[in-house]
């Protein structure tokens, strides 16, 4: 609803009182809907997984609550998972989903997230599969929570870049060190969006590492994003790009035939997986230096492939001249 009419979401318990407000027509009746719900919750709280993910939206479980941002990055996952199927949550517990839809999943939405992070997540999430299906609650719990976490360190990046471009230690940091930070960091913000975001941090009489962090994640500067990143890519990392897509041009059959002769091996399984690696990174086309790292990784394992199954053999002596063929070339 928010979105069709293109204002920021609500927090879950703004919707359900505006949403009962609507329906029911009087405010008293609005908050007694929410007090029933809120009791029922508290009743049925270890009852199911969902219940329990409900009541962490609505601010009144045990466990950290969950804001806007987490609310967001579930029904997306939800709606991906479920192909956009309605209903998109069935009444009962314990449905399975395709585990390979909920790995399409998880790399959409940690698509910014760097290369190790995200295939730790991978991994964690192929550990709560069984065969190849996976609980749609638990999914959706587990992958709530790997947000949150990467979430918590993005807001430590934040407040450790604000204490690094805080030169002076005053706490406050002032439009010079501002752009210092900006360039040191080679963001790819235009001059207007920074200016932008410099003049709404000034609205608080001291820019401290608390409104510093607030505006950043507002601008979405330097913090993760659901989704795949949509920004200019920058130059440098084009030609990166260009350079490695030339090299392995040079390369990519050579390897193949090498994976061939490897089949069954264990290195010929390592070396089949950064390859399938590289290609994806040559595709998408970020982290410039993650993607040169895998790709010299698999110039190096080719290369110590072909010495471990080559035999060394010596080098035959040199041959002499013959005296007269000698003696004529020193003579000229």
């Amino acid at each position: 609803v928010d979105d069709r009419a293109r204002l920021s979401r609500q927090s879950l318990p703004e919707f359900l009182y505006d949403y009962h407000l609507e329906l029911l027509g009087e405010p008293q009746l609005a908050e007694e809907a929410l007090i029933n719900i809120v009791a029922n919750l508290n009743q049925h709280l270890h009852a199911s997984p969902r219940v329990r993910m409900f009541s962490r939206f609505l601010g009144m479980a045990k466990q950290p609550p969950l804001g806007v941002d987490a609310l967001n990055m579930y029904l997306v996952g939800l709606v991906k998972v479920q192909k956009g199927q309605i209903p998109l949550l069935p009444d009962f517990d314990n449905m399975h989903v395709d585990f390979g839809r909920a790995i399409k999943v998880v790399e959409f939405v940690f698509s910014q997230a760097p290369y190790v992070v995200k295939t730790k997540i991978l991994l964690e999430c192929e550990k709560r599969a069984v065969g190849r299906q996976i609980d749609l609650d638990s999914f959706l719990l587990f992958l709530v929570d790997m947000w949150r976490e990467e979430q918590a360190r993005s807001e430590e990046r934040l407040r450790a870049l604000f204490v690094a471009s805080d030169t002076d230690g005053n706490g406050n940091l002032d439009f010079q060190e501002f752009h210092d930070m900006v360039k040191h960091i080679n963001s790819s913000k235009t001059h207007r969006e920074l200016l932008r975001m410099y003049g709404e941090m000034t609205l608080n009489r001291v820019v401290d590492s608390n409104t510093f962090v607030r505006v950043c994640r507002k601008f979405k500067f330097f913090t993760l994003d659901l989704g795949p990143s949509v920004k200019r890519q920058d130059n440098s990392a084009a030609e990166v790009f260009d350079l490695l897509n030339t090299e392995w041009g040079k390369i990519e059959d050579y390897v193949h035939e090498l994976l061939v002769v490897l089949e069954g091996a264990a290195v010929g399984k390592r070396l089949e997986q950064d390859v399938n690696t590289l290609k994806k990174m040559l595709t998408d086309r970020i982290e410039p230096e993650q993607a040169w790292v895998c790709y010299r990784k698999v110039v190096a394992e080719c290369t110590s492939a072909v010495k471990n199954r080559t035999p060394s053999v010596q080098e035959p002596p040199p041959t002499k001249p013959a005296k007269g063929k000698a003696a004529k070339a020193k003579d000229s």
